[in-house]
């Protein structure tokens, strides 16, 4: 969930604002192939990606608005190479095969999905994993580089740049995405589910029953519906993002950990993890914090003002990784959860394991590093 004014809605263009809108006149399909439960960018990429592989009449559903979740607050960024050192190695495999998903979703879908190539600069100092296996398409950047590259900042130092990673509007690319699904209904609400022989036969859900072929959980949290059975240790992690007013400034598209260029002449600013933080809303003293490392960081911004300010709260796994695995104990469901502040990145590789699973009945190699077994004692 997003709280607070963020950049996104304020980008779209009208029709692609009423593809997300919330209709609760919407009906859900009533015996789809394939059922996917959550409408954030997760659900919407997995929907398309089980449409794409011709896995039926596939139907999504989700309690509100589509994209209404942690996708709205998301920073919409889309760079493996900044997990190199610091995650497995599986997941920067995946979050690279991802990153190639979404140029494809690019070049494929009738209008895109709104992806920019943008380049990435991480400013010394580097983490030590990244230093000791950096990624092989790394240039080191000297002091004049970084000048050049990130002007006005108020310190020399050296830096790392990767080019030729992404980023994209969230709200956009799940309006893009959704526009592609002939069956999709918002304001439905999954309460509980009934299983057969290993199977799940009915979802019931605040506009009736559906029997679907199958079902594929992708609601952020492990779904939490009566007869599903899940116990999975997760939480929800609170941060805050901002975007400035236009800025007579241009940087190198995002430099890490400062501020990523966006549309309009704006910068992105923020990404905290404010793990003590309980309130329920935009907290003002987090946002100072946020401009007052943003006037640090480049004086010459001082008194520049934020435009727009929000928090949203991630889904978060103690392992920090997600999950990507059958429902225990049944043979049609499947669940992703636990992205944390991963979610836009690994969307279109994430769909793919699923919808390539529930085609063939078998686990993907690729899906074997997000399983239950092995973790947090099962």
């Amino acid at each position: 969930m997003a709280s607070g004014l963020t950049v996104w809605a304020d980008q779209l263009e009208v029709g692609e604002s009423s593809v997300l809108d919330l209709n609760t006149d919407g009906e859900p399909v009533p015996r789809p192939d394939i059922l996917v439960v959550g409408g954030g960018v997760l659900g919407v990429a997995t929907a398309l990606a089980c449409q794409r592989a011709g896995l039926g009449t596939v139907s999504l559903i989700e309690a509100r608005s589509l994209g209404s979740g942690a996708t709205a607050g998301a920073a919409g960024l889309l760079v493996p190479e900044a997990h190199q050192g610091s995650d497995p190695t599986a997941f920067v495999e995946l979050a690279r095969a991802s990153l190639e998903l979404w140029r494809g979703l690019e070049r494929e879908l009738p209008r895109g999905v709104g992806y920019k190539d943008m380049d990435w600069i991480g400013l010394a100092p580097q983490p030590e994993g990244f230093l000791a296996n950096p990624p092989k398409t790394v240039e080191w950047l000297s002091e004049e580089d970084v000048v050049e590259l990130v002007p006005g900042l108020g310190r020399r130092t050296t830096g790392a740049m990767v080019r030729h990673q992404g980023r994209v509007n969230p709200l956009r690319a799940v309006s893009r995405m959704a526009a592609q699904l002939p069956h999709v209904a918002t304001g439905v609400v999954a309460a509980g589910c009934q299983a057969k022989g290993g199977s799940i036969v009915t979802v019931f859900t605040s506009k009736g029953a559906i029997a679907p072929g199958a079902v594929i959980f992708a609601t952020g949290l492990p779904p939490d519906l009566t007869g599903l059975g899940l116990s999975i240790p997760a939480n929800l992690v609170k941060g805050h993002l901002a975007a400035t007013e236009p800025v007579a400034l241009t940087v190198a598209g995002s430099v890490a950990p400062l501020a990523t260029q966006i549309e309009g002449g704006r910068l992105l600013v923020g990404g905290t993890l404010d793990t003590s933080d309980t309130s329920s809303g935009v907290n003002a003293a987090v946002v100072e914090g946020v401009k007052r490392d943003l006037y640090t960081a480049f004086p010459r911004l001082a008194g520049v003002r934020l435009s727009h300010q929000w928090c949203c709260w991630r889904p978060h796994h103690p392992d920090d990784q997600p999950v990507i695995d059958r429902v225990p104990g049944l043979d049609n469901a499947w669940f992703t959860s636990g992205h944390y502040r991963t979610g836009i990145l690994m969307a279109p590789a994430t769909a793919r394991l699923l919808s390539e699973w529930a085609l063939a009945g078998r686990k993907p190699e690729r899906a074997s590093p997000w399983g239950l077994d092995g973790r947090w004692g099962s």
